[in-house]
C-alpha cells in the first residue's frame, strides 16, 4: 500500500486532452438540473471511467459503522458481476487503508504496492482487479466518501493524473447534497401540503400583485369557486368582495393582503364581511404574513381565514353588518320589497314546500301598463314615486304568508301562501286575488299635489312540484304578455300553449321566413355621437332591422325578434342583418361624408355562440369587401354567460379579423364585474334602464358612476344608450362620458343620419368638454359639417 504523493511518473491522465474531458465532466455535472441528479452522477461516473481507461467506477460514501458503502457503481460491460460484487458490496471492503482515506490522503493500489495483511488485497484479486484508485471526497463531519477507479490490468498511474478527479470528487459530493436537499425539500412540501389540506382554516397564498397562489379546499369552498380555478385570480376577478363590519367596501389599501404587502409586518384578528359571487356573505376571521421570496412572482402573503359568521352574537356590529349585506343581496333599494335573487329564493321555497306537502300555490305577474310614458311625461324621479305607491299598496293586498317583490323596473311578483288540492284551485284562488288588484290599482294615485292613473296586466301560474324557478317566472311573463296583447288592464292564467296560441307562432314563423325571401326587411340607422374638443358629431350607426310587412306594415324587432329566437330563425336574420350592414358599409367607403361611419350591429346569442359564426363573419366580408375596422357586433351580458368559453373564443377570432366587440345592456347582468377583467371586450353600452330611472335621489346615479368608472379602469370605450333629455345628457358628460345614443340625438331612419340639428349641436359647447371615459373605437375625425 502506497499514498499516491509518493508515485513517479507513470500515468498520461494529466494530459491535456484526458484533463479538458475530466473537467468537462465535472462542469457538466454541475450544471445538472436538480431534477436529473441521479442521471448525471451516472453518466459522470461512466465517462469519467471511459476518460480514463478504467473497468469499473463507484462513488462511496462513509457507514455509519466507519465502513464505506456503494450509492453508484459503474462497470465496464463484459465484466462479471458475481466477481465484481466482491468490490463495493460490503462496508469493510476499503481494508487497513480507510484511516488513510478518511485523512484526506488519495490511496493507489497497484501491483506490488499493498502490504501484507491488507485486508483489501485479497477482494480486489479476487474480482480480477489489479489497480485501484480512491479519491476522498471531503465533507464537514471528517468522514469523507470518496470516487474509486479500478482496473482489470496493472494501470500506469502517475501522481500528476490525480489533481484532475479532485474536482470531479468535489463536484460528485455537491451533487449528491443537492439531491439530498431536494429530496428533503419535497419531502418538506409534501408535508406542508398534506396539512394545508387537512386543516380546518381556509388558507390563501397571494403574490406580489395580489393574485392568488395557492388555496386550500377549505379557502375554494369558502370563495365558492374550484381549487383549481383560483391560481393567478384576484378575489375581485372571482367576484368576492370586502366590506367592513359597517357593510362598506373596505379601501384597496385597508385590506390584510394589501397591508401586509405595504408594511411588511403580519396582521392578526381583522374582521371583514366576505361578499361572495353567489350573493353569500361570510364574517371572517383574518391573519395575514408576509413571506420572504427572491421570485416576482412567488407567494408574498400567506392567510388564514376562519368563518366566524356563527359567533356574530356578541358583536353587534358585525351582526348589522351582515344583516346590510343580505338587505342590499335580497331586497330592492326602492321599494324596500324582495328584488329578482329574493323572489327567486322565495319561489324555490315554495316549491320545496309543494313538493314535501303534496299541496299547490300561485304567483301573480303583475306589469304596470305604460310606465315608460310616465317617465317619459313626468320625469323618472315621479316614476319612481309611483313604484313606491304601488308597490305599498299591493302590500296592503298582500295575503297572510304571501311575499311581495319588485323584479324589474316596472314588474312585480306576488305570491299566494294558502296551499290548495290542486293547480286549477290554486289558480282559482289566484284570479279572485287579481281581480282585487286590478280594481285597487285602477284608483287614482296623488302623489306631490299629481294625480296619476295607472293599469296593470297580471300573468298568474299555478306553482307546483316538479317545475322550477325560471319555469315559473317565464309563464307568469307569458301570461303577462298575453293579457297585454289583449289590451292590457287584465288579467290572463298561463297556459302550456300559450308561446303559440299568444301570437300565431307558427304563421309568424312561416312569415318570418317568407318575408326573408320577398326581401321585406329593412335596415334602419340610429346615429351614436361623440363628444370631443369641437363639439358633437355624428360617429357612427347601430343598424336596426325592421319588417316592412305587407298587411301590418312597419313592424318593429320586439315584436318578432323574440319568435325568430324561439323558433330557431334568428340565425338567418342575423346574417341577414350582417350581409346587408356590410354591403351599406362598403358603399360608403367612396363617399367622403359617410366613409369614417362604423356601424353597430346586434348579433343574438344562438349566433354568437354557435361554431360557424366566426367564419361566416370571415366570408361575408370577403363577400362584401367592407372594412372590418367600421364594424361593431353587439352582445348581451346572457349571451356571455351561457358560455362563457365558446363566448371568449368567438370573441377572440372576430376581434383577430378586426371587428370590435360591444357589450350591450350592460349592468342588467350579475355577474358582470367578475368576468368582464378576462373578456376580450371593446365598448360597454349603458343599458337603456338606468339612464331611465336616473333621479338624483336614486340609486342608478351611483350605479351609472360605477360603470363609467369601471370603463375608465378597464380602458374600455363607454356609450350610453337611451339618452333622450338635454338633462341626462349633461349628466352624462359632467360624469367623463364622451359617446352617446338616443333620440335626443336621432331616431332610426332608413337613412344613415349625418348632420345634428342647431340645438343638438349646441349641447356641446366647448367650455363643458370632460375626460374621455374609455375613449377608443368611436374617435374618428368629425364631419366638415359637424
Amino acid at each position: 500500500m502506497q499514498p499516491a504523493e509518493d508515485l513517479t511518473a507513470y500515468g498520461k491522465l494529466h494530459a491535456s486532452r484526458a484533463m479538458a474531458e475530466l473537467l468537462d465532466i465535472t462542469e457538466t455535472l454541475l450544471r445538472a438540473p436538480a431534477t436529473g441528479i441521479t442521471r448525471a452522477i451516472r453518466l459522470a461516473l461512466a465517462r469519467a471511467a471511459t476518460v480514463c481507461g478504467a473497468d469499473r467506477a463507484l462513488l462511496c460514501a462513509a457507514g455509519p459503522d466507519g465502513g464505506l458503502r456503494t450509492i453508484h457503481d459503474w462497470m465496464r460491460k463484459g465484466l462479471s458481476r458475481r466477481r465484481m460484487a466482491l468490490i463495493g458490496g460490503a462496508t469493510d471492503w476499503a481494508g487497513d487503508w480507510a484511516p488513510i482515506l478518511f485523512a484526506g490522503r488519495t490511496v493507489v493500489l497497484h501491483p506490488g504496492a499493498a502490504a501484507p495483511g491488507d485486508r483489501a488485497a485479497a477482494p480486489l484479486a479476487a474480482a480480477g482487479l489489479q489497480t485501484l484508485v480512491a479519491v476522498p471526497i471531503p465533507d464537514d463531519a471528517g468522514r469523507p466518501g470518496c470516487l474509486t477507479l479500478c482496473w482489470t490490468g496493472a494501470a500506469r498511474i502517475a501522481a500528476e493524473d490525480l489533481p484532475p478527479l479532485r474536482p470531479l470528487a468535489a463536484a460528485l459530493l455537491a451533487a449528491l447534497a443537492r439531491r439530498e436537499a431536494t429530496r428533503a425539500l419535497a419531502d418538506g412540501r409534501t408535508l406542508l401540503r398534506s396539512i394545508l389540506q387537512t386543516g380546518t382554516s381556509a388558507v390563501l397564498a397571494f403574490d406580489g400583485a395580489r393574485r392568488i397562489v395557492f388555496a386550500n379546499p377549505e379557502a375554494a369552498a369558502l370563495l365558492g369557486s374550484p381549487a383549481e380555478t383560483l391560481p393567478g385570480k384576484t378575489l375581485d376577478a372571482i367576484g368576492c368582495r370586502l366590506l367592513t363590519a359597517e357593510g362598506a367596501p373596505i379601501a384597496d389599501a385597508d385590506r390584510p393582503v394589501d397591508c401586509v404587502l405595504a408594511n411588511g409586518q403580519p396582521m392578526c384578528g381583522q374582521h371583514v364581511v366576505l361578499a361572495c359571487a353567489d350573493g353569500r356573505h361570510r364574517i371572517l376571521n383574518v391573519n395575514a404574513t408576509p413571506v420572504a421570496t427572491t421570485s416576482a412572482g412567488g407567494v408574498q402573503v400567506v392567510a388564514t381565514l376562519d368563518d366566524v359568521t356563527g359567533q356574530v352574537s356578541t358583536d353587534s356590529a358585525l351582526r348589522s353588518a351582515l344583516a346590510e349585506a343580505h338587505q342590499l343581496a335580497y331586497f330592492d333599494p326602492l321599494t324596500g320589497y324582495y328584488n329578482r335573487r329574493g323572489i327567486v329564493e322565495v319561489l324555490r321555497d315554495c316549491l320545496h314546500g309543494c313538493g314535501s306537502g303534496g299541496t299547490h300555490l300561485a304567483l301573480l305577474y303583475i306589469d304596470i301598463d305604460g310606465m315608460r310614458q310616465v317617465n317619459g311625461g313626468r320625469g323618472h324621479w315621479m316614476g319612481d314615486r309611483l313604484l313606491e305607491a304601488v308597490a305599498r299598496r299591493l302590500d296592503g293586498l298582500r295575503l297572510d304568508g304571501g311575499d311581495l317583490g319588485r323584479i324589474s323596473a316596472d314588474e312585480f311578483v306576488l305570491t299566494l301562501a294558502e296551499p290548495q288540492p290542486d293547480a286549477a284551485t290554486a289558480v282559482k284562488a289566484a284570479e279572485a286575488q287579481a281581480e282585487a288588484i286590478l280594481a285597487a290599482l285602477r284608483e287614482p294615485f296623488r302623489l306631490d299635489g299629481l294625480t296619476l292613473e295607472i293599469t296593470v296586466s297580471i300573468g298568474l301560474a299555478a306553482i307546483s312540484a316538479g317545475t322550477t324557478v325560471e319555469a315559473l317566472l317565464k309563464g307568469g311573463e307569458l301570461a303577462v304578455m298575453a293579457a297585454k296583447a289583449g289590451g292590457g288592464n287584465r288579467a290572463c292564467a298561463y297556459r302550456p300553449d300559450m308561446e303559440q296560441d299568444m301570437v300565431g307562432r307558427v304563421a309568424l314563423t312561416q312569415d318570418l321566413r317568407e318575408a326573408l325571401r320577398r326581401n321585406e326587411f329593412r335596415i334602419h340607422f340610429e346615429p351614436m355621437v361623440r363628444l370631443d374638443a369641437t363639439g358633437l358629431h355624428i360617429v357612427g350607426h347601430e343598424a336596426l332591422i325592421r319588417w316592412q310587412h305587407p298587411t301590418r306594415g312597419m313592424v318593429p324587432p320586439n315584436a318578432f325578434i323574440p319568435f325568430a329566437e324561439g323558433s330557431g330563425f334568428i340565425r338567418d336574420i342575423d346574417l341577414w342583418v350582417l350581409r346587408r350592414a356590410a354591403a351599406e358599409l362598403a358603399r360608403w367607403t367612396p363617399d367622403p361624408a359617410r366613409r369614417h361611419l362604423t356601424l353597430s350591429i346586434n348579433i343574438s346569442s344562438a349566433s354568437f355562440l354557435s361554431p360557424g359564426f366566426a367564419q361566416a363573419v370571415r366570408d361575408l366580408l370577403a363577400e362584401t369587401g367592407a372594412d372590418p375596422r367600421r364594424i361593431e357586433l353587439e352582445v348581451t351580458e346572457g349571451t356571455l354567460l351561457t358560455n362563457l368559453g365558446a363566448a371568449r373564443t368567438t370573441m377572440s377570432e372576430l376581434r383577430t379579423m378586426g371587428l370590435s366587440i360591444a357589450l350591450d345592456d350592460f349592468g342588467t347582468g350579475f355577474s358582470s364585474l367578475s368576468y368582464l377583467r378576462d373578456l376580450p371586450v371593446d365598448v360597454l353600452k349603458i343599458d337603456r334602464s338606468f339612464l331611465s330611472a336616473l333621479s338624483e335621489a336614486d340609486a342608478n346615479m351611483t350605479i351609472l358612476e360605477g360603470i363609467i368608472g369601471l370603463a375608465r379602469g378597464l380602458g374600455v370605450e363607454m356609450v350610453a344608450e337611451g339618452v333622450e333629455t338635454p338633462a341626462q345628457f349633461e349628466w352624462l358628460r359632467a360624469k367623463g362620458c364622451q359617446t352617446f345614443q338616443g333620440y335626443l340625438f336621432g331616431r332610426p331612419q332608413p337613412a344613415p343620419q349625418l348632420a345634428l340639428p342647431p340645438e343638438i349641436l349646441a349641447l356641446g359647447g366647448l367650455d363643458a368638454v370632460a375626460p374621455a371615459a374609455g375613449a377608443g373605437r368611436h374617435n374618428h375625425p368629425p364631419l366638415a359639417n359637424g
